[in-house]
């Protein structure tokens, strides 16, 4: 009987122990394989987003207005008048397009009586950013690239040559932002204007180029 109690004993032993052991290397797997899946996991994310510039902000708005600005053109100054509209990324950037016509006759750098006045315009893409957006008044950095081009007043275009020119033009310009209202904001700027590509006998990209004055009426809303 006392050797039947021990056998007995052994066996029982022997079966909890056994239980044991399968039920810890079971869970050992369970874990090592989740820990792979979660591995996996962050490893495909990793691989298949990639960062970019605006890609990675949401967009946050839209926006468009008149804008008025004064030009250095010669020993004088001139109105340039235009307007734009596009889209707010993360609420401190924005990327649009824009057009600029001047009101007013452009004059070349140091003008004497035989020196040609001209008419110009541009367009390009836009790209500004606003660092503390939701401040009642923050600071604006803003980037104009794109096509140009001046007319020359004909009475200064010598006979078989063209009254036209066409260039690169890029401005850029610091100031600030004023928040009105929700849909309604007021930009005050300065700068200065560059051209590239100017090709003309009287005409040159230092006369094109020039300080710039501007006001902005930004119409809109963020969400």
């Amino acid at each position: 009987m006392r050797l039947l109690t021990v056998l007995c004993f052994c066996l029982f032993a022997t079966s909890f122990v056994s239980a044991q052991n399968e039920g810890y290397a079971e869970t050992t797997v369970l874990a090592h394989q989740a820990q792979e899946t979660t591995y996996d996991a962050d490893l495909g994310l990793h691989r298949g987003r990639e960062r970019t510039l605006l890609g990675d902000l949401d967009l946050s708005g839209a926006w468009g207005g008149p804008t008025y600005n004064y030009s250095m053109t010669g020993d004088d100054w001139a109105l340039v008048r235009g307007g734009f509209g596009g889209l707010e990324f993360g609420e401190e950037f924005f990327l649009g397009y824009g057009g600029w016509k001047g009101r007013e006759s452009f004059t070349v750098d140091n003008p004497t009586d035989a020196s040609p006045d001209f008419q110009f315009q541009h367009s390009g893409f836009i790209l500004a950013y606003s660092p503390l957006s939701d401040k009642v008044i923050h600071p604006r950095i803003t980037t104009i690239i794109g096509p140009g081009k001046i007319d020359i007043n004909p009475q200064f275009v010598p006979a078989g040559e063209d009254s036209r020119d066409r260039m690169l033009v890029g401005q850029a310009m610091v100031g600030f932002e004023l928040n009105l209202f929700q849909w309604f904001r007021l930009g005050v700027d300065g700068g200065y204007r560059f051209a590239s590509g100017v090709d003309t006998p009287t005409i040159t990209a230092q006369d094109v180029s020039g300080t710039v004055l501007q006001i902005e009426a930004r119409f809109g809303f963020s969400w």
